[in-house]
């Protein structure tokens, strides 16, 4: 077997690092990759750079439930890229996947400030070749804090899946391969596989963090999850991450959302 594997990388303002996380997905050692990055319509220089390594291709439309607005494409070679109004993480991670969505057998999630170690996805990609029931693979990461007077690099240990630790804690690293074939059924009833009201348009002062939690709680129910307790990804750190800028409040509210549905 020999998946198509579609990284899928969203990116809003990280111009500083977005080039080093394409570049760490395009020198893979497992070749049969494309990468579909969607610029969520920075307003640092992150467009620019990402056009300088990429060609014209056409500027169009889209009018679906989870996205109505214009979309400008781009492509080099097994890179594609895309920029649209500023709609938030989960819409732009949607709007690339369903652009990804005819070639890919798998999805790999990339966030625009990460990096990939070359043999990540070969070494994820065994547990989903190997067994059909397997639909999430997760792995340990770096982390590499830059900012502030204690800067330093940890290796974060991901606890080994279990159902029930799901779902008191988010241990499925956001940075994980998913199967397509179970991707397919927990597409939210507007077209979404991430929910749009976890994670809004950052130029609009909402942030959420919640979306991939979410996402893996569905998927638990149609599939299993496996843990593979090695760091294979390095994560920043940059005192301006998503994350850490999470209320309390945004949090319960998002939750509250999760438990409803």
């Amino acid at each position: 077997m020999n998946p198509k594997v579609a990284i899928i990388i969203s990116n809003y303002n990280y111009g500083a690092y977005v080039l080093e996380a394409i570049n760490s997905a395009l020198k893979q050692t497992y070749n049969n990759i494309q990468i579909y990055v969607l610029d969520d319509g920075s307003s640092d220089d992150s467009w620019k750079k990402i056009c300088e390594q990429t060609d014209p291709v056409a500027s169009d439309t889209i009018d679906t439930p989870y996205y109505k607005g214009p979309i400008e494409r781009r492509k080099r070679d097994n890179l594609y890229a895309y920029t649209i109004n500023n709609s938030g993480a989960s819409t732009a991670r949607n709007v690339a996947i369903w652009e990804a969505w005819e070639w890919a057998d798998v999805f790999g999630i990339l966030d625009a400030d990460d990096v990939y170690k070359p043999n990540k996805v070969e070494v994820l990609l065994q547990k989903l070749i190997h067994h059909m029931e397997v639909g999430v693979v997760y792995a340990d990461y770096e982390t590499h804090r830059t900012y502030g007077h204690t800067n330093y690099i940890k290796h974060e240990y991901k606890l080994p899946y279990d159902k029930r630790i799901l779902e008191r804690q988010c241990i499925v690293h956001s940075g994980s391969l998913v199967r397509k074939e179970y991707l397919q059924q927990v597409i939210l009833p507007n077209g979404e596989f991430f929910d749009s009201n976890l994670h809004g348009p950052a130029s609009q002062g909402f942030i959420g963090c919640t979306e991939d939690y979410d996402l893996w709680l569905r998927l638990s129910t149609v599939c299993m999850i496996v843990h593979v307790p090695e760091p294979l990804s390095i994560v920043r750190e940059t005192g301006q991450n998503q994350s850490m800028k999470m209320t309390n409040e945004i949090f319960q509210n998002n939750i509250a959302s999760i438990r409803s549905r």
